[in-house]
């Protein structure tokens, strides 16, 4: 009885094992208040390419990527104007109380190559996303995920502000 338990068990194990496991081109965000006073300050990078997903005005996520880097998506949409200029309008609409008084609060972070390289930086309401690497010069970022309307007491109960 005790072998049929191990049989069943051990390819169970190893099927959570490798689900937990990260891929080899994965990379990440890693938070960096540096970040958010660069966007805030409408300072931009050079040798970098802005985008934005999500609405125009209020954009779910802003990110920069080093030039060396192609970004491989269909979710972010490039700002071919004046750079300052866009992120200064952004600034203006993303008012105070959302900034710092929401449960969506404004934060930045480096992305991160696999091998531990910056790759650009990421500024959103959002903590995460899937950061991939297919080669050495493609990124593919996807999209922040967007909690529904029915998901902000749960989120207020576990440390968000009203």
């Amino acid at each position: 009885m005790k072998y049929a338990q191990g049989v069943c068990f051990l390819p169970l194990f190893c099927f959570l094992v490798a689900g937990c496991a990260i891929p080899e081109n994965q990379g990440r965000l890693v938070r960096a208040g540096d970040v958010d006073r660069l966007i805030e300050s409408a300072t931009v990078l050079p040798g970098h390419t802005y985008y934005y997903t999500g609405p125009e005005a209020r954009p779910d996520a802003i990110i920069a990527i080093d030039n060396s880097l192609t970004l491989r998506s269909k979710y972010w949409i490039r700002v071919d104007d004046d750079v300052a200029d866009r992120l200064k309008m952004w600034n203006r609409l993303i008012d105070n109380d959302t900034r710092f008084r929401s449960v969506y609060t404004y934060k930045g972070a480096r992305i991160m190559t696999p091998d531990g390289r910056q790759a650009g930086v990421w500024y959103s309401t959002y903590d995460h996303s899937v950061v991939l690497f297919p080669d050495a010069s493609t990124i593919i970022i996807y999209a922040p995920l967007i909690p529904s309307e029915r998901d902000l007491p749960s989120l207020r109960d576990f440390g968000g502000r009203n």
